[in-house]
Protein backbone atom coordinates (compact mmCIF):
# COMPACT_ATOMS: atom_id res chain seq x y z
CA UNK A 1 0.00 0.00 0.00
CA UNK A 2 1.57 3.23 -1.14
CA UNK A 3 -0.55 5.97 0.41
CA UNK A 4 -2.83 6.73 3.31
CA UNK A 5 -5.31 9.48 4.03
CA UNK A 6 -6.61 9.26 7.59
CA UNK A 7 -8.59 11.64 9.72
CA UNK A 8 -8.92 10.71 13.40
CA UNK A 9 -11.39 12.58 15.57
CA UNK A 10 -11.55 12.02 19.32
CA UNK A 11 -15.05 12.63 20.68
CA UNK A 12 -16.83 12.47 24.03
CA UNK A 13 -19.09 9.52 24.84
CA UNK A 14 -22.31 11.50 24.25
CA UNK A 15 -21.25 12.37 20.72
CA UNK A 16 -20.07 8.80 20.08
CA UNK A 17 -23.49 7.55 21.24
CA UNK A 18 -25.15 9.76 18.60
CA UNK A 19 -22.84 8.51 15.84
CA UNK A 20 -23.32 4.90 16.95
CA UNK A 21 -27.11 5.23 16.90
CA UNK A 22 -27.24 7.19 13.64
CA UNK A 23 -24.82 5.15 11.56
CA UNK A 24 -24.81 1.70 13.13
CA UNK A 25 -28.28 1.61 14.70
CA UNK A 26 -26.84 0.67 18.08
CA UNK A 27 -27.59 2.17 21.48
CA UNK A 28 -24.85 3.45 23.76
CA UNK A 29 -21.28 4.48 23.16
CA UNK A 30 -18.53 2.45 21.54
CA UNK A 31 -14.77 2.67 21.29
CA UNK A 32 -14.30 3.36 17.57
CA UNK A 33 -16.32 3.82 14.39
CA UNK A 34 -14.63 3.85 10.99
CA UNK A 35 -15.93 5.47 7.82
CA UNK A 36 -14.03 4.26 4.75
CA UNK A 37 -13.51 6.81 2.01
CA UNK A 38 -14.51 4.23 -0.59
CA UNK A 39 -17.42 2.03 0.44
CA UNK A 40 -17.80 -0.11 -2.65
CA UNK A 41 -17.30 -3.27 -0.58
CA UNK A 42 -16.49 -5.27 -3.71
CA UNK A 43 -12.70 -5.20 -3.42
CA UNK A 44 -10.10 -4.41 -0.83
CA UNK A 45 -9.16 -0.74 -0.88
CA UNK A 46 -6.01 0.17 -2.79
CA UNK A 47 -5.04 2.64 -0.07
CA UNK A 48 -5.85 3.30 3.55
CA UNK A 49 -8.33 6.18 3.50
CA UNK A 50 -11.19 7.35 5.66
CA UNK A 51 -12.30 8.74 8.99
CA UNK A 52 -11.94 7.18 12.42
CA UNK A 53 -14.08 8.39 15.32
CA UNK A 54 -12.67 7.46 18.68
CA UNK A 55 -14.01 7.72 22.22
CA UNK A 56 -10.84 7.83 24.30
CA UNK A 57 -12.91 7.43 27.46
CA UNK A 58 -14.52 4.21 26.18
CA UNK A 59 -11.13 2.94 24.96
CA UNK A 60 -9.52 3.57 28.34
CA UNK A 61 -12.44 1.97 30.16
CA UNK A 62 -12.26 -1.15 28.01
CA UNK A 63 -8.49 -1.50 28.59
CA UNK A 64 -8.32 -0.36 32.22
CA UNK A 65 -6.52 -3.56 33.30
CA UNK A 66 -3.78 -3.29 30.63
CA UNK A 67 -0.37 -2.47 32.13
CA UNK A 68 0.60 0.24 29.65
CA UNK A 69 0.23 3.94 29.02
CA UNK A 70 -3.05 5.60 28.08
CA UNK A 71 -1.53 6.49 24.71
CA UNK A 72 -0.75 2.84 23.99
CA UNK A 73 -4.27 1.83 24.99
CA UNK A 74 -5.89 4.38 22.68
CA UNK A 75 -3.45 3.50 19.90
CA UNK A 76 -4.75 -0.08 19.95
CA UNK A 77 -8.17 1.23 18.91
CA UNK A 78 -6.67 3.40 16.20
CA UNK A 79 -5.19 0.18 14.78
CA UNK A 80 -8.65 -1.40 15.12
CA UNK A 81 -10.22 1.46 13.18
CA UNK A 82 -7.56 1.30 10.48
CA UNK A 83 -8.24 -2.39 9.97
CA UNK A 84 -11.93 -1.62 9.51
CA UNK A 85 -10.94 0.88 6.82
CA UNK A 86 -9.02 -1.92 5.13
CA UNK A 87 -12.09 -4.17 5.07
CA UNK A 88 -11.65 -6.26 8.22
CA UNK A 89 -14.94 -6.97 9.98
CA UNK A 90 -15.32 -8.69 13.36
CA UNK A 91 -19.11 -8.52 13.11
CA UNK A 92 -19.48 -11.23 10.48
CA UNK A 93 -18.76 -14.36 12.44
CA UNK A 94 -16.03 -15.95 14.47
CA UNK A 95 -13.62 -16.51 11.57
CA UNK A 96 -13.67 -12.81 10.62
CA UNK A 97 -13.37 -11.76 14.26
CA UNK A 98 -10.42 -14.09 14.84
CA UNK A 99 -8.69 -12.90 11.65
CA UNK A 100 -9.13 -9.26 12.64
CA UNK A 101 -7.95 -9.85 16.21
CA UNK A 102 -4.77 -11.60 15.01
CA UNK A 103 -3.99 -8.73 12.64
CA UNK A 104 -4.74 -6.11 15.33
CA UNK A 105 -2.30 -7.74 17.71
CA UNK A 106 0.35 -8.19 15.01
CA UNK A 107 0.20 -4.54 13.90
CA UNK A 108 -0.10 -3.17 17.43
CA UNK A 109 2.90 -5.14 18.69
CA UNK A 110 5.01 -4.23 15.67
CA UNK A 111 4.47 -0.52 16.38
CA UNK A 112 5.39 -0.53 20.07
CA UNK A 113 8.89 0.17 21.27
CA UNK A 114 10.95 -2.94 21.83
CA UNK A 115 7.99 -5.15 20.93
CA UNK A 116 6.49 -4.51 24.37
CA UNK A 117 2.79 -5.30 24.43
CA UNK A 118 0.15 -5.77 27.13
CA UNK A 119 -1.75 -8.15 24.84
Amino acid sequence: MEAADLRILVVEDAEMERWNRTFLGRAGTTTVISFPEDETGKTLPSRLAGDILLSARACLHRTRSWPCSEEEKVFYFIVHGMLHLLGYDHGRGKAGADRMRREEIRVYRSCLKEGRSPI
